[in-house]
């Protein structure tokens, strides 16, 4: 929005800037309006250390795909709860914006790890042995599962 803003009105001529929102008291755009970037910057590392988002953590994003829908979405909720048993920062499961790709459908599951890089690894195996206890299942050999470390 700020970097829009600043291609508003060039040279002699000043421009008008319209920002459509729902929430029109929402901090970042006061933040835009003010041009205040330490303040948005402020705000947003608080917010992502009060939901536990980077830099406050890692991220390893699931995507679960099937060519029927129920199929993906059965196996996306049994890997979730399974996995919740082993994280405690678990998002999801749910499905993305896009979420039918080349004729699958897509579930994601989002989770949230602490920065330490040896637990990483340690976290990715217990990752791996609840991917393949899900595929151990013959109903779920067709599902394709999808890990991303750090996907944003």
């Amino acid at each position: 929005m700020e970097q829009v803003s600043g291609r508003a009105g060039r040279k002699a001529t000043r421009g008008l800037v319209l920002i459509q929102a729902s929430k029109i008291d929402h901090p970042v755009l006061l933040f835009v309006q003010q041009h205040d970037y330490l303040k948005f910057y402020d705000f947003e590392m608080e917010m992502r250390k009060q939901f536990f988002y980077p830099p406050f953590s890692r991220l390893i994003r699931i995507t679960l795909k099937h060519t029927i829908k129920e199929k993906a979405f059965e196996a996306a909720d049994i890997l979730a709860n399974s996995l919740q048993k082993d994280f405690e920062h678990l998002v999801g499961p749910a499905a993305p914006i896009i979420n039918r790709v080349r004729n699958m459908f897509l579930m994601e599951i989002l989770l949230k790890l602490p920065q330490d890089a040896a637990h990483l690894k340690i976290q990715k195996k217990v990752i791996s042995n609840h991917i393949d206890l899900l595929k151990a299942e013959k109903k779920f050999r067709s599902v394709v599962v999808i890990s991303d470390v750090d996907p944003f």
